[in-house]
């Protein structure tokens, strides 16, 4: 299906709204990321991506596990990227002082070549954290504020592609993995959907939301019952958390078929960031950081 600009438009500004109504959440970051998320839409309406088929993988190789695109092989076009990032920079500089601190030692490097962008982007869809980790040491202020620029000014275009190669797997074939059936990253966030309460998970790299198996850790694969647990809070109601006491991983869950709300999953996973303290107060940890960067 074609992205539907204008629905989408109209779910990110209720979802945002309700964001603005959190307390646990600090004024400058809500107004950061309403502000990027904004702009990401934007990009992500004007983007027309084209898949060749002899780009993927083969398909039985894919429904054993393989990806479909390796991340680090997503055609990326820099030109628009580098906008988005210079887009998203200004709202950086207009937000609190320790952020434009950062960001001023992020342009200086850009400028006198020690930061290269394009590098910093192949490092990116290569899953090579200890280059954002490193530079990062530059911007104490701010350590992950790289990743994060860097993370957003993609996300719109890697869910272009995302779901344009997801559009070459077979409808007559089941996933039966956790990980993204694109890229092969591991989810960010799940939620129930339908009658049924088919689980879809939401892919922490391309974005991608694909249908998975209900009851299975999507981290490790353990599938005993015995050691799947799912806990809630009061205060946080339409959200679960499920954890495996295999891998001691936890993925968080929306479930909104008996509310009035919207789901949209890179800001679900900030709405309810009192379920990860609560997760990893108990031992459990997420493999993947948020779409944000951090």
């Amino acid at each position: 299906m074609p992205f539907d600009a204008a629905c989408a438009a109209k779910q990110l500004e209720k979802k945002l709204d309700v964001l603005s109504q959190k307390t646990v959440l600090p004024a400058s970051m809500l107004a950061l990321v309403a502000a990027t998320a904004r702009a990401q839409l934007v990009a992500r309406a004007a983007e027309k991506v084209e898949i060749q088929p002899g780009m993927l993988e083969e398909v039985e190789r894919t429904l054993r596990g393989a990806p479909m695109l390796a991340r680090d092989a997503f055609p990326v076009e820099m030109t628009r990227l580098t906008a988005l990032f210079d887009e998203i920079s200004g709202f950086v500089r207009a937000n609190e002082a320790h952020l434009v601190e950062a960001m001023d030692v992020i342009a200086a490097a850009r400028l006198d070549g020690s930061l290269d962008l394009n590098k910093a982007v192949r490092q990116y869809l290569a899953g090579d954290d200890a280059f954002f980790a490193t530079f990062g040491e530059r911007t104490p202020s701010a350590p992950r504020l790289l990743n994060f620029l860097v993370q957003a000014a993609l996300a719109p275009h890697l869910a272009a592609v995302g779901e344009a190669v997801y559009a070459h797997f077979p409808a007559d074939r089941s996933w039966v993995f956790g990980q993204c059936p694109v890229c092969a990253s591991p989810p960010l966030m799940a939620r129930l959907v339908g009658k049924e309460g088919a689980r879809h998970l939401t892919c922490s790299f391309c974005q991608l939301e694909y249908r998975a198996k209900r009851l299975m850790c999507p981290y490790c694969g353990e599938e005993d019952v015995k050691k799947l647990e799912v806990f809630s809070a009061a205060e946080e109601p339409g959200y679960f958390v499920h954890v495996c006491l295999t891998c001691k991983c936890y993925i968080k869950t929306t479930d909104f078929r008996e509310f009035d709300r919207v789901s949209v999953p890179v800001l679900d996973d900030l709405e309810s960031l009192t379920l990860d303290m609560a997760a990893r107060g108990q031992g459990f940890n997420r493999p993947v950081l948020s779409a944000w960067g951090f």
